[in-house]
């Protein structure tokens, strides 16, 4: 088994995206000051205060004033979220774009017709006033809008604004949504103000989907300002007229935090109706330069909620900051329900990663009870599959098909078996040995930390590479069947902190195995982009078949159907894809389009979307790793009513686009 990490290996990277790894320094502190998070306390010098930076400790607490933020409002009347990510493309929230960052800011001021909660599974009529209406055939829908929405100039939310969003998307190509837009909508009509009927090209008992939010849904449009913008693909609706119940205010010029205003007719919003709660008059989101510097602005109670932490950075805060807490109080401590899945993607257009026997050899060189133990502190669950290891789906996928891919073979100078159902029950070991308190019963282990996974056999692998044309040289580094050395780049986020670990983790395994391994550490925004026009070797990211949790997949699968695929060079995002690995597979398609006509309500839904999993697995379209976790931390000094495993009544995915429901029902803790 390889290390934990080691401190000197998280680093920040360059503003420009070009993938240098190089410190925070002194000067770089100084420069960006207090937009980084690590936020100066009045009567704290710098000198101290950049001393507790680089030592890990925290300054003195004194009294907090707004002084603490970086803009003029009461900290008291102020919720302060961590923004996760600089955004690079500054006064744009032409969320329609493919190059526009949404996380957060989506909930805050954009809306769609319907949410289902992540965490509970309940389904929330927003714009829409009740579920859609299809007609016999799948062919029509029906949707009745809320009445009495605003936007936040104070126009009337109406028919004519879904209508003129639908639209302009269809004459849009290159928007999200456009393509999807294309193939399915035949016609679209307004009734009346609060009724539309979609006439399809096609039966499909999921068009609804398209604006039903898990992460997002599709974002409605203001009419009477968007008939006025001249071409959407370049309009960037700054600034926004808001649909949700905050409208922005002001912006860090660089991207480092966004101010937004509670509307004062926040009632006439569908966040507002359904929590029924005013939340905060301010929420500032803010950006830190690394997990330490989260660490010390929670500390200093100057950051209310965060999204994630490495686990050495969450156990430091835990342990000295009582005020603080994530979804359990004890082990395993982090959220385990976000329907998500950390994955290594591998680019098919690049040899030699279109070989699946090449693929499968890099799973099989992989330990993977290393990587969940040592780099993820072993507080999460391991999948093979691209489907989320979360209570709802491991009874429908993981557990009944495990017989499945206990039976799996692979060629390998015969029929090889490459699973290892051992792996939780390893884990399980591994934490009893490190003092945690977990049962050694199967049901339990699952629960815990997921079924099994692919064998580590670095044995197994070397033949798989060799029977391809693979070969040594002297050293034990491999080479490519034309003699060149094997290189191999992973690109990587560092504020996804377990993806950018798994990233490490996998380089030290993979270079013990004999490949020539380099991580590229990324801003989120260039890694995106990197990966939309499939400029990577492999990348360690995240996806799932199963954005929500019910059994059928179409909504994971359909965007990797082959009609949106998007060649080097060309936005997956703009064709409606997440097939970022650009690769075709006519079997997964055909699965794909049977489940396009078939009602997500029939038992015929489970069986294809297993059929599709089992075709993802054997074909190693993807490698999956683990499900998600987040150390999603709140700090109660100021505000309070976070859902946490003793009161899980919603989602706490702030940055999700229905953590706008979360995110209003805060309530002020004193």
């Amino acid at each position: 088994m390889t290390g934990p990490i080691r401190q000197e290996e998280i680093e920040t990277v360059s503003e420009a995206g070009d993938g240098t790894r190089r410190g925070l320094t002194r000067r770089d502190f100084v420069g960006r000051g207090i937009a980084l998070g690590g936020l100066l306390v009045p009567g704290t010098s710098l000198a101290a205060f950049l001393s507790a930076c680089e030592s890990g400790h925290p300054v003195q607490e004194t009294a907090r004033t707004s002084a603490q933020l970086p803009v003029n409002v009461p900290r008291d009347k102020t919720l302060v979220i961590d923004q996760i990510f600089r955004y690079s493309v500054i006064k744009n929230f032409n969320m329609y774009s493919p190059t526009t960052s949404t996380p957060t800011r989506h909930g805050l001021v954009m809306d769609t017709l319907w949410y289902i909660d992540q965490q509970t599974g309940q389904w929330i009529n927003a714009l829409a006033s009740d579920k859609p209406v299809y007609n016999a055939d799948f062919t029509q829908m029906t949707v009745t809008l809320r009445s009495g929405v605003a936007w936040s100039d104070g126009v009337a939310f109406s028919a004519d604004d879904l209508v003129f969003t639908v639209q302009t998307l269809m004459a849009s190509p290159g928007l999200v949504w456009s393509s999807d837009m294309q193939v399915n909508v035949k016609n679209l009509a307004r009734q009346d103000d609060h009724t539309v009927v979609f006439t399809l090209k096609k039966p499909n008992p999921r068009f609804h989907l398209y604006f039903t939010s898990a992460y997002n849904g599709m974002y409605m449009m203001a009419k009477h300002v968007w008939e006025k913008a001249g071409d959407p693909r370049t309009f960037t609706n700054f600034p926004p007229v808001s649909l949700g119940a905050y409208a922005f205010q002001d912006a860090d010029p660089n991207g480092y935090w966004e101010l937004f205003k509670r509307r004062d007719d926040w009632q006439r919003t569908t966040a507002g109706m359904v929590a029924q709660n005013p939340g905060a008059q301010y929420v500032l989101t803010l950006v830190s330069a690394d997990d330490q510097h989260k660490v010390i602005a929670m500390k200093q109670h100057a950051l209310d909620v965060l999204i994630d932490l490495n686990t050495e950075a969450f156990q430091t805060l835990r342990k000295g900051t009582s005020s603080v807490s994530s979804w359990y109080n004890d082990f395993p401590w982090a959220y385990p329900n976000e329907l998500n899945v950390r994955f290594f993607g591998f680019n098919w257009s690049r040899a030699p990663y279109d070989n699946r026997d090449v693929r499968w050899a890099l799973a099989l060189a992989l330990d993977l009870v290393g990587l969940q133990t040592n780099y993820e502190g072993g507080v999460t669950r391991v999948t093979p599959f691209q489907v989320p290891a979360v209570p709802s789906l491991l009874g429908k996928y993981h557990q009944p098909l495990e017989p499945w891919l206990q039976q799996l073979t692979i060629d390998v100078d015969g029929a090889y078996k490459p699973y290892d159902a051992d792996v939780p029950r390893r884990i399980g070991d591994w934490a009893r040995a490190n003092g945690h308190s977990v049962g050694d019963g199967i049901s339990q282990l699952h629960q815990l930390f997921g079924i099994g996974w692919w064998k580590h056999a670095p044995d197994v692998a070397t033949k798989l590479l060799t029977k391809n044309g693979f070969k040594k040289d002297g050293s034990g580094r491999w080479q490519l069947p034309d003699g060149k050395p094997w290189t191999m780049t992973i690109i990587a986020a560092p504020d996804e902190a377990d993806a950018y670990r798994l990233a490490l983790g996998a380089q030290d395994q993979w270079k013990k195995f004999g490949i020539d391994v380099t991580v590229q550490s990324l801003e989120r925004d260039p890694f995106n982009q990197r990966q939309y026009v499939g400029d990577f070797d492999v990348t360690s990211t995240w996806g799932a078949l199963a954005p929500t949790a019910i059994a059928d997949l179409w909504q994971g699968l359909n965007p990797f159907h082959s009609r949106y695929f998007a060649p080097i060079g060309q936005s997956t995002q703009a064709q409606g894809s997440n097939n970022w690995m650009r690769f075709r597979s006519p079997e997964l398609d055909q699965v794909i389009d049977q489940l396009t006509g078939t009602s997500p309500d029939k038992s015929t839904s489970l069986d294809l979307s297993q059929q599709a999993v089992k075709i993802w697995t054997e074909q190693m379209l993807t490698l999956p790793t683990v499900s998600f976790k987040k150390f999603v931390t709140t700090d109660s000094t100021w505000w309070t009513g976070w859902p946490k495993n003793d009161h899980p009544d919603r989602q706490p995915l702030y940055w999700f686009m229905g953590g706008r429901f979360t995110v209003q029902k805060v309530v002020p803790a004193r």
